[in-house]
């Protein structure tokens, strides 16, 4: 943020990016969860944000996840 810039842009961004993530989610939850009746949303911001690479996890080998 620029010094002496008063306003919080991100915060209108960062809530609209929320709620299109949101959208997202409940628009394939029918289809992922079919008995699935209802979904809670937790909204939480966190500014203490700590970044380091990725950890790949493996997963159990499936007929639709491993190569013939």
């Amino acid at each position: 943020m620029p010094v002496g810039l008063r306003v919080n842009i991100r915060g209108e961004r960062m809530r609209a990016a929320a709620e299109a993530f949101t959208s997202a989610v409940q628009a394939l939850a029918s289809q992922v969860f079919p008995w699935a009746s209802e979904m809670r949303v937790r909204h939480e911001w966190s500014y203490a944000w700590y970044d380091h690479e990725p950890d790949p996890i493996a997963l159990p080998a499936t007929d639709k996840n491993t190569p013939k």
